[in-house]
Order: C-alpha cells, then structure tokens, then sequence
C-alpha cells in the first residue's frame, strides 16, 4: 500500500476574482460585519431554560448562520440564491419578534409540530409505506396522541386544519410589526423567485437587452438587496431575542442598529 501523499484535487469552488468587486462595493458592511461572530457567540452563547426563549435563540442563532450564508454567495456573485436565503431568514427574524410581542401564541407555534408530523405521516402511509417501518412505535404514538390533543386549535369552523402556525397570514404578522413595506417590497419578490413563477423567471434573466436567459454567476445583480435584508433579518431577529430574553446584553441592539445604518446609509 502506497504511502506516497496524494495530490491535492484541482478544484475551484466559486469565483475568488470576483470577491474585491462585491468587497469594494459594499465594503462598509463587510467591515461591521467582521465583529459578528464574536458578537454571535457572546449572545447566543448562553443556554436558555424557558420553552420560548430556546426557540427564540434557535430562530436568532439560525439567522446569523444563514447570514453567514448569504455573504458566501453574494462574494460569489449569486445574488438570486442569496435572496433565497435572505427570504428565510425574514420569516425566522419575523417569528422571533412576533413571538416577542405575543409570548401568549407560543403554544400554538411549538404545538405546530405535530399538524405537520401528522401530515408527513399520512403522506408516508399513502405513497411510502416501508418508511413507516423506519419510525420507532413510541414516535407514532407521541405524533398521534399530540396531534388529537392540538388539533382543534388549529381547525376552522368548516372543519379545515390550517396550514400555518398563526391564525394570522405571514402578511398581517409583517404588518403588525411595523414591517409591512418589507413584506410588500422584497418577502413578495423573492417568494415569486422561490415559487418559480412568471414573475420569479423573468427576475433571474439576464438584464442585457435582447438576451432572453438565466443571468448566471458571478453577477452584481440583486447582490445588494441579498445581504442588505440579511443585515437586517440579522439586526431584527438579534434584537428581538436580547429583548426578550439577554436583559444583561441591552447595549448590543443600538450597536447593531448603528452598524446597519453605517453599512448602508446613501454615500454622500
């Protein structure tokens, strides 16, 4: 057996010649945002005992990974599958503050679980029964027994279940909030994006005029919007979970807010 050292694989992952395009562009906001995985650490580093602020700090902690995320591809120019992401992390950040302002909802949050068990139960019964096999009896009958005790909460008066966690449509969540405009403006154009609609397509085309076709990587487009609503899905959902449940890291929401405005207030 060979014990000669193997080659390194010739294999690129991106586009490093890209990255000072987008660095040099946005670089006020890659500055801010070289502190946040101390700043991600110090916050969510601390274990929490109440139902609600664990998943509150799973929902927030989540962001900031996916933030993460998204600086990944938009240095390698994927602007169109960071908004994907950015779109999540709007809807983790919106829960968290929600959450936030309605703790009394919680229930009907975390007791979501079990419509959707139950659901992904029937679908395996129907199309995929040797799956079934794969789920142990004390998980079917937890599902089961959970599903009989929530259900009606989440049933209509014409005897419809639901197919979210709130009486209340993402948009009125938004609205509530004081988020409506980001809602209206971004949430709707990356879910066409998502959804893979008319609308959605015609979004990923190239925008030189005449070329009728996917603007492929590396590409400046909607680069900006991804990591602008990351920054702020970030902003948000840290916020919101210092609030709720981090009374001894009051100081970091006005350095997060700070930072925003620094990384993207208009240059002069």
């Amino acid at each position: 057996m060979s014990t000669q050292p193997q080659p390194e694989p010739d294999i690129q992952v991106g586009y490093p010649d890209f990255w000072p395009v987008v660095f040099r562009k946005h670089e006020r906001f890659f500055s801010v945002a070289q502190s946040y995985g101390r700043l991600i650490d110090d916050v969510f580093g601390v274990a929490m005992r109440e139902p609600i602020h664990k998943v509150c700090r799973q929902l927030a902690k989540g962001v900031g990974n996916s933030m993460c995320a998204v600086m990944l591809l938009g240095m390698n120019g994927f602007g169109i599958d960071a908004l994907k992401i950015a779109r999540c992390m709007i809807e983790a950040a919106v829960n968290v503050a929600y959450l936030r302002k309605h703790p009394e909802e919680f229930d009907d949050y975390f007791d979501f679980h079990f419509i959707v068990a139950t659901k992904r139960y029937d679908y395996m019964e129907k199309f995929s029964p040797e799956s079934i096999a794969k789920l142990t009896p004390a998980a079917i009958t937890s599902t089961q027994k959970g599903y009989t005790r929530i259900v009606s909460r989440y049933t209509n008066k014409n005897g419809k279940v639901r197919g979210r966690w709130s009486k209340k449509p993402f948009s009125a969540m938004c609205a509530e909030l004081g988020l409506q405009e980001h809602y209206l403006t971004f949430y709707d154009f990356a879910s066409h994006i998502i959804h893979g609609d008319v609308s959605g397509m015609m979004a990923q085309a190239d925008p030189e005029e005449g070329v009728l076709d996917v603007d492929i990587a590396p590409s400046e487009q909607f680069v900006d919007m991804a990591l602008q609503t990351a920054h702020f899905a970030f902003v948000l959902a840290t916020a919101e979970y210092i609030a709720m449940a981090r009374p001894d890291k009051q100081d970091v929401p006005e350095q997060l807010h700070k930072d925003f405005e620094l990384a993207w207030k208009p240059e002069v």
